[in-house]
């Protein structure tokens, strides 16, 4: 059984599009934990019992005790052997650089209709459900692409960051030009190259890429930097260092015939300002919280991925 947040008024503890996968032993992802979650829960296991669909709308002071004081609508979407067949010909068509969508119609009656389509702009968003009356129709992308984000340096810093940034979303891409610098265990899907001169990768990067810089020299973090700064089409460039570093680096590019306009993108020192420790697990913290940041501005700017204003 698949659990939707599908509405929420007020305050709760998951936004609109979180999901919980339910089933009769385990769970798989969340929707925001307590009372909310442990009745949705119950509720999903009695519905894998009949397979039946279903709207449930709680308010989440009066019927479950949690102090958010919002309310929420959670679908039910239940899936059995039989829905094996539809769900591989979806999986095919994601694999397409398409933007695919599922839709997803039911009712509080439990009545359920499921359909898809390969139609839609990339600009358009991920998650939308429309709820009318006793009836609820989702819009949902099942191929989001995942914003590329290239680490440039696998020091102290960078061995740090990199698991701090591996759950938040990212296609990671880690770059060190010594070799045997990485460590044996990589979050999954993390690619690592270990390139003599990894200023050059920049260029093969996709757009909308965001960077981060933090190699074992200030000349090679200059050189990346540079060829970041040349690109018009790149989300976010964040140099590890000081106002003084940042001072040094905007004044030799600028010589080197970098615009001015793209300076001003340079964003270091890197991560919350407020936050001074050096220590690697802290500046991992920042940095990460930092994404998240910008990110969730992007979106309020109604674009899919983080993308600094410029």
């Amino acid at each position: 059984m698949l659990v939707h947040v599908t509405e929420l008024k007020g305050s709760g503890p998951r936004e609109p599009g979180a999901q919980m996968l339910v089933t009769e032993g385990a769970l798989h992802g969340t929707i925001g934990g307590g009372e909310l979650e442990r009745t949705a829960m119950s509720r999903a296991r009695e519905l894998l019992q009949s397979g039946q669909a279903a709207l449930v709308r709680l308010a989440l002071g009066p019927e479950l005790n949690q102090c958010c004081g919002g309310a929420v609508t959670l679908a039910f979407e239940p899936f059995a052997a039989a829905d094996l067949a539809w769900i591989r010909k979806l999986m095919a068509a994601a694999s397409d650089p398409m933007p695919v969508f599922r839709m997803v119609r039911l009712d509080e009656a439990g009545h359920l209709q499921r359909d898809w389509s390969a139609q839609g702009g990339s600009r358009e968003v991920d998650f939308v459900a429309t709820l009318s009356g006793s009836r609820l129709v989702i819009r949902e992308r099942v191929n989001r692409p995942a914003q590329a984000l290239w680490l440039f340096g696998a020091g102290h810093v960078g061995r740090a960051v990199i698991p701090a940034v591996a759950p938040l979303g990212f296609a990671l891409t880690w770059i060190d030009g010594r070799a045997g610098q990485f460590p044996d265990l990589l979050p999954e899907g993390a690619r690592t190259l270990a390139l003599a001169m990894p200023e050059l990768a920049v260029e093969e990067a996709p757009a909308d890429t965001v960077f981060l810089v933090m190699t074992h020299s200030h000349p090679l973090d200059e050189a990346i930097c540079d060829a970041v700064l040349r690109r018009p089409d790149f989300a976010h460039l964040g140099l590890i260092g000081s106002d003084t570093k940042r001072a040094r680096f905007v004044k030799r590019l600028g010589q080197a015939g970098v615009s001015a306009g793209a300076l001003e993108r340079l964003v270091c020192p890197i991560g919350l300002p407020g936050i001074k420790s050096k220590e690697p697990a802290s500046i991992a913290a920042s940095v990460a919280a930092d994404l998240l940041i910008r990110r969730e501005r992007s979106r309020s700017r109604g674009l899919n991925v983080l993308h600094d204003a410029h």
